[in-house]
């Protein structure tokens, strides 16, 4: 009988991947050599090859692969970035902390996604990049905004911390992976993300070798052979979390199929519901997280706590919403974003996450979807009395 079902579970969790963990951790902890060493480079070397080779710097956050992807393009005070006020905070601490001045798009009004459509009106002569998020693993968007970057002579900044695996279709270039379109991607390997560490790990991505090189002096201390030629910070991937996402990275085509089929069952079983939106299907869809909309979120999200369902909010509110934007820039107008914020909730789905579990989501929400609705008609016809 299924008591509780969390939001997420890792699969390092598990004891069979515990135990196949720790020869390998047993060996780095015996090397003596913990930070920046071969597991890390192995580590560059097989997400480069599966990145059509394009250059990997492993680092210790996503959030420090935002800065440094900002950093490397030399921003002056008033040069202006463009990103969606929909998105994990992150992106706009990144802007400020390189002194720039961030923008931000709001998102479509049927979509989360922050698209060509939304960041184009925003351009303007101080535009020096973009940040385009594949967010939830929805990569779809991103060949369009590319192509309003390459035309206006923008750098584009992939964020594409909750994508690697995803893809998105090119009518110029075919299918690219996510990690692939920016001129700078930005990866988080946070536990949650669909290729998770054990702690915290991020990785900034580049065909661009001289945006590589700057990046992999700047995440230690800005450091080139014996000289220190930039002032950069510690951002050193270690070898114990190298070595967990070298294991992950064998087993990612695996859990992105386990995804996948999570989704479909999502999508199928919570099919017209009344008062629920489903997350677009687009093909190449990574699934990092299955974010559902409706007008009754809070009740929702309490109805399926009772019955044992953990679920989260992404996100409680839109970047412009947050305080510490609103100490320093005038609040936009109301925004579609804070429609998607009101109505977000994310339910469960993870590699691991059983038939069962699955289906006890599924009928929890149905069954709280019911109640809303016989609540409904009993007020109405009291009255109508």
């Amino acid at each position: 009988m299924i008591k509780s079902i969390p939001f997420f579970r890792s699969p390092w969790q598990a004891p069979s991947s515990a135990a196949n963990l720790t020869v390998d951790l047993m060996r780095v902890l015996e090397s003596g050599q913990y930070i920046l060493g071969p597991q890390v480079r192995e580590f560059e070397s097989a997400l480069s090859e599966r990145l059509c080779n394009h250059q990997v710097v492993a680092l210790n956050s996503g959030t420090d692969a935002l800065v440094l992807a900002l950093q490397v393009l030399n921003l002056q005070p008033g040069d202006e970035v463009i990103l969606p006020t929909y998105t994990f905070f992150a992106c706009f601490e990144a802007v400020l902390r390189v002194g720039a001045t961030p923008i931000l798009a709001d998102s479509a009004d049927d979509d989360f996604l922050c698209g060509e459509a939304q960041i184009r009106p925003h351009l303007s002569p101080r535009t020096r990049a973009v940040i385009g998020v594949p967010l939830f693993g929805d990569a779809s968007g991103i060949p369009a905004i590319a192509q309003l970057c390459r035309d206006g002579g923008i750098t584009l900044i992939e964020d594409a911390a909750q994508a690697l695996g995803a893809k998105a279709f090119d009518i110029h270039r075919g299918w690219l992976a996510a990690g692939t379109m920016g001129d700078i991607s930005t990866l988080s390997f946070y536990p949650t993300k669909t290729l998770g560490a054990a702690g915290d790990a991020g990785a900034l991505v580049s065909s661009n070798g001289y945006f590589a090189d700057q990046a992999r002096a700047l995440r230690n201390h800005g450091l080139t052979s014996t000289l220190h030629t930039g002032i950069g910070l510690n951002s050193r991937m270690d070898e114990i979390q190298a070595t967990v996402l070298l294991q992950g990275l064998n087993r990612l085509d695996d859990w992105l199929t386990q995804r996948q089929a999570i989704a479909q069952c999502y999508l199928q079983g919570l099919a017209n519901i009344p008062g629920i939106t489903l997350p677009r299907h687009n093909d190449g869809h990574a699934w990092n997280y299955f974010v559902l909309r409706c007008d009754r979120r809070d009740e929702l999200q309490a109805r399926l706590k009772e019955r044992g369902v953990d679920t989260r909010i992404y996100y409680q509110r839109a970047i412009h919403e947050q305080p510490a934007y609103r100490e320093r820039f005038n609040r936009p107008q109301s925004t579609n974003a804070q429609v998607h914020a009101q109505q977000a909730l994310a339910i469960p789905l993870f590699p691991g996450l059983t038939t069962a579990e699955t289906q006890w989501v599924i009928e929890a929400i149905r069954a709280a979807c019911h109640d809303f609705e016989e609540v409904s008609v009993c007020t109405t016809e009291t009255t109508r009395s």
